[in-house]
């Protein structure tokens, strides 16, 4: 009696930025054509995770918010290569990072999950303190600052 052998791959996560001003349809669309190109090279999307408009750490393309995305899947090795090409091609997309999480997972094992939206994160301003033109902070001396001792 033949024992069925396991399918072994690989899981892969791929964060990818869009513009800020991508409009939700044109975001489905993306999924679906990173849904297509996985599975024509015979992967699973496990789930894909729209974090929402956040502000980027540096500007990117003289912008400093984008749409973050976050896509989980599984396949062959050769498979981030075909995600990576595509994402190049799309017009919307600032940036991407692909990141290899695990060796030798079982194809069948890991279940397809729901895409999540993460709500926004609440920007808060922080509050500046309201000072008077010329006012200082207690204990400053302007002696001691010009001969370094402050």
């Amino acid at each position: 009696m033949a024992e069925a052998t396991k399918r072994l791959v690989r899981e892969y996560e791929t964060i990818y930025l869009l513009k800020a001003e991508t409009p939700d349809e044109q975001v489905e669309e993306i999924k679906e054509r990173l849904r297509g190109v996985v599975s024509r090279e015979s992967g699973k999307v496990i789930r894909f995770t729209n974090q929402g408009k956040r502000k980027t750490a540096f500007p990117v393309g003289k912008n400093a918010r984008a749409l973050y995305m976050h896509c989980l899947y599984v396949g062959d090795p050769g498979l981030v290569g075909e995600v990576e090409r595509n994402l190049k091609m799309i017009d919307s997309v600032v940036r991407f990072q692909s990141v290899k999480l695990a060796d030798e997972v079982d194809f069948e094992a890991r279940q397809i999950e729901a895409d999540v939206k993460v709500e926004p994160v609440e920007e808060t301003p922080k509050p500046r303190e309201e000072r008077e033109f010329g006012e200082r902070d207690e204990g400053f001396e302007p002696e001691a600052f010009d001969r370094g001792e402050a």
